[in-house]
């Protein structure tokens, strides 16, 4: 989506990096942009990107699901973490201008109060403490360098590209899966657990403007969501009534999972303020 989005602009010249070995999403390449098929964490692809010297990096390579971190747990700590060190340093090395990262809510952990950038930082799964190693290594890289940095946690983002055969990533995506397919829809854990949602076309219309907009400090962090509070049972009827199914559709309530938060909200004070933003789309009409 946001090589997409960046690519509609004919001054930019795009290199995309991806191992393709995607969880959550379904892979587009769309051929317009040079495409480069490898692993942020090793050598030779990274001395590919060396040799195209890219002007602004946008860092969204990552295992990214909290669920499917307890699979691998090497793979997400080796990507996430690691490979934004490699990453950093490629930018410090290549005197790139900006370095704009995709961490995570994960980073904030459960919070049942709504979160600022200032909240305490206290990660319940192994995805959000690899994703805040990543955020630790670049201000420890960058921060005597000219590189601005721009940090995004991004809330649960939710739509089109997005794969329904797989049933542990993304919330949205999950229940909306079982949906499609007339199964019985599976809730790991309590109705009453809450979450921030963001279509996926706002949170890239945010990462493309960070490319343009001008801060006045050199690293920043901000919350990425609408800042709508939905709980799971909201989130089912919704999904349930998008899909004109009737309204008793059939619900299990099945033990939770490990890394899974209870809850966590925001209200994007900051990125409203220097954004100007405002979502375009809320649950309804994402759905």
């Amino acid at each position: 989506h946001l090589a997409n989005k960046l690519s509609k602009s004919k001054k930019n010249k795009i290199l995309v990096v991806d191992s393709l070995k995607s969880k959550g999403g379904i892979p587009y390449l769309s051929p317009r942009n040079k495409f480069i098929k490898g692993d942020i964490t090793k050598k030779k692809i990274l001395k590919k990107i060396e040799k195209w010297k890219p002007e602004v990096i946008y860092h969204l390579a990552a295992q990214s699901g909290s669920e499917g971190a307890y699979d691998n747990p090497k793979e997400d700590l080796l990507t996430n973490a690691l490979g934004t060190y490699l990453l950093a340093e490629l930018a410090k090395k290549i005197k790139c201008k900006k370095f704009i990262y995709t961490s995570t809510v994960a980073v904030y952990g459960n919070n049942k109060k709504y979160i600022s950038e200032r909240s305490e930082i206290r990660p319940d799964s192994i995805y959000g403490v690899s994703k805040y190693a990543g955020e630790l290594l670049l201000r420890q890289l960058l921060i005597n360098t000219k590189v601005k940095t721009y940090i995004f946690r991004i809330f649960n983002t939710y739509g089109p590209g997005e794969n329904l055969n797989n049933l542990k990533k993304g919330m949205v995506s999950i229940y909306s899966g079982y949906v499609w397919k007339n199964r019985k829809i599976i809730v790991k854990g309590s109705l009453k657990r809450f979450r921030d949602l963001i279509y996926i076309t706002d949170c890239v219309d945010i990462l493309k403007k960070s490319m343009y907009i001008k801060l006045k400090n050199k690293d920043e962090i901000f919350n990425l969501s609408s800042g709508i509070k939905y709980d799971v049972k909201t989130i089912l009827r919704k999904i349930i009534k998008a899909s004109n199914k009737k309204k008793n559709y059939p619900i299990k309530i099945s033990k939770g999972t490990l890394g899974d938060s209870f809850g966590f909200h925001t209200k994007s004070k900051k990125l409203k303020k220097l954004f100007k933003f405002k979502a375009n789309y809320n649950l309804d009409k994402g759905l």
